[in-house]
């Protein structure tokens, strides 16, 4: 059992690494699925789910190309999957443009912070704000 709760059936040796990843993590996950979700409550019940069956597969999780992508994948489409209408942000961008903009802009993460957290390389993350800066004001303009 890690800090949180979250099953711990991978081998004890990647415990440790798994609760350090949570601690480093469930914070700006819960605010991301609190933005999302508008409840405290399901936010983190979604976000515990998440690390709960991230928990049960973190070696396999590890062997991936990234963890934090592979992560943040889940917690994504756990959280679509809630949402009985996707909020504006998320209607008019694609998904990752759409989390750039609210981990960055909505919940004032540096953007290399943000894109880390999504799995991402700064450079992928500051790409992906433009881009959504770019469909915005296209938006913005065919609105007016």
């Amino acid at each position: 059992m890690t800090q949180h709760g979250y099953p711990g059936p991978c081998p004890p040796r990647f415990q440790l690494p798994f609760a350090a990843f949570c601690e480093a993590n469930r914070d700006a996950y819960l605010r991301y699925a609190e933005a999302r979700l508008a409840d405290p409550a399901a936010a983190s019940r979604c976000v515990d789910a998440v690390l709960g069956a991230v928990g049960a597969r973190w070696v396999a999780v590890l062997g991936s190309a990234s963890p934090a992508a592979h992560v943040w994948r889940d917690l994504r489409a756990r959280i679509d999957r809630q949402t009985a209408g996707a909020a504006r942000l998320h209607a008019v961008l694609r998904g990752d443009q759409a989390d750039i903009v609210l981990l960055h802009r909505h919940l004032g993460l540096p953007v290399d912070d943000a894109a880390h957290l999504m799995g991402l390389a700064g450079c992928e993350g500051r790409a992906l704000l433009r881009g959504a800066e770019r469909e915005l004001a296209k938006e913005r303009r065919s609105l007016g």
